[in-house]
C-alpha cells in the first residue's frame, strides 16, 4: 500500500504574512516615502519658525521700551498694506534682495559658500552707469540703452564673481575670504568711478552723470520700475533649471558627492565657476536695475547692504527660488513697514 507524503510549499518562495512587501508601506518605498515627508514639513516649518521666533524677540524688546508690541507689528503692516505706496516701495526693495539672494540659494545647493554679493552689485552698477552715460552711446534710443545697460551689468558681476571662483578652483582660495575682500575693492572702484572715471563735471557731490533715456520705466498701474518683474520672473525660471536642467542636477550633485561629479558627469571645478558666474551675474543685474529703477544716478552710497541682507533672503528661503522670492518681499516688508 502506497502512502502519499503531503506536499508542503516553501516559506521562501512567498512573502511572509507578517512581514511588508519591500515596495509596501513598511518597505524601502516607505521609509523613503517618510523622510520625504519630514524633509518636506521641515522645509515648511523652519523658515515660519525662525520668523515667529525673531517676532517673539522683537515683542520682547518692544515690551521693555514700554510699547504693546501687537499695536507696533499692526502699524508696520498697515505701512505695507494701507500706507502710502507701501506695496511699491515693499517691492522696490525686494528687487535687489530677492537678485541677490537667488544667487547665493544656486551657489549655496552647490556648497559654494561666496558673500561677495555687495561687490557684483557694485560692478554691476557701475560697468551699467558708465556704459550707459558714455559719450557716443547715451545718445542712443532709451529701450537700447535700457537693454545694452542691463547686459553689461550682467556681464560686469559675473566676471567679478567668476574671478573668486576661479582663486578657488586654480590656487584651492577660500571662496568666502576672496568674495569678501573683492567687496572692498568693488568699493573702491566706486569711489573712484564717482570721483574720476564717470563724475558728472557738474555735480556738488561725487556722483556719476545722470542715466538719462537708460531710466528703467515702471510696470503699469504701479510705482514701482521694471527691475521688480525681472527679478519675479528669474525665480520660477531658477526653479524649472535646478529641478529640470541637465545644469541643476549637476549643482545638487556637487553639492552632496563632488567624487561622483567628477567620476560620473562633468569635472566640479566647472559647475564652481558656473555657480559663481550664475550668481554675480543676477546680483550685477540687480546693480543696475537699483541705479536705472530708483536712482537717476550713481552715487558714492551706492553700498547700502543688499548684499550682505540677500544672504539672510536665501537662507530664509530654504535656498529654493520661490522661497527667496517670498524671504525678500517678507524682509523688504518689514523694512518698509
Amino acid at each position: 500500500m502506497t502512502t502519499t507524503t503531503p506536499t508542503t510549499t516553501s516559506s521562501a518562495s512567498e512573502p511572509s504574512s507578517s512581514g511588508s512587501s519591500p515596495d509596501g508601506p513598511g518597505g524601502l518605498a516607505g521609509l523613503l516615502g517618510g523622510i520625504a515627508d519630514r524633509a518636506a514639513v521641515l522645509g515648511v516649518a523652519v523658515p515660519v519658525l525662525s520668523v515667529l521666533g525673531a517676532l517673539l524677540v522683537g515683542a520682547v524688546l518692544i515690551i521693555a521700551e514700554g510699547e504693546n508690541p501687537l499695536a507696533v507689528y499692526t502699524e508696520a503692516v498697515q505701512g505695507v498694506l494701507t500706507g502710502s505706496r507701501g506695496l511699491s516701495n515693499t517691492a522696490t526693495v525686494a528687487t535687489p534682495l530677492i537678485l541677490i539672494g537667488l544667487g547665493y540659494a544656486v551657489a549655496y545647493r552647490a556648497k559654494v559658500f561666496t558673500i561677495g554679493g555687495e561687490g557684483q552689485y557694485l560692478i554691476g552698477a557701475v560697468a551699467g552707469t558708465a556704459w550707459v552715460t558714455a559719450a557716443g552711446v547715451r545718445d542712443l534710443p532709451g529701450p537700447v540703452l535700457v537693454v545694452t545697460g542691463l547686459v553689461v551689468a550682467v556681464v560686469a558681476g559675473a566676471l567679478w564673481s567668476a574671478l573668486a571662483g576661479w582663486l578657488g578652483v586654480r590656487f584651492g582660495a577660500n571662496i568666502v575670504i576672496s568674495s569678501l575682500m573683492l567687496v572692498y575693492i568693488a568699493d573702491s572702484v566706486l569711489q573712484w568711478a564717482v570721483r574720476e572715471g564717470i563724475r558728472d563735471p557738474d555735480a556738488f557731490i561725487p556722483s556719476s552723470r545722470p542715466i538719462g533715456d537708460a531710466a528703467l520705466g515702471e510696470l503699469p498701474g504701479t510705482h514701482t520700475h521694471l527691475g521688480f518683474a525681472l527679478a519675479v520672473l528669474a525665480c520660477p525660471l531658477a526653479a524649472w533649471l535646478l529641478a529640470r536642467h541637465r545644469s541643476g542636477y549637476r549643482i545638487s550633485a556637487l553639492g552632496h558627492n563632488a567624487a561622483a561629479l567628477d567620476a560620473n558627469e562633468v569635472r566640479s571645478s566647472r559647475i564652481v565657476l558656473l555657480v559663481m558666474v550664475v550668481a554675480g551675474a543676477l546680483a550685477g543685474l540687480a546693480g543696475f536695475t537699483e541705479t536705472a529703477g530708483v536712482n537717476t544716478s550713481l552715487g558714492a552710497e551706492a553700498s547700502v547692504g543688499y548684499g550682505w541682507e540677500a544672504v539672510i533672503v536665501a537662507l530664509l528661503g530654504r535656498l529654493h527660488p520661490i522661497g527667496v522670492l517670498a524671504a525678500g518681499l517678507g524682509l523688504a516688508g518689514m523694512t518698509i513697514g
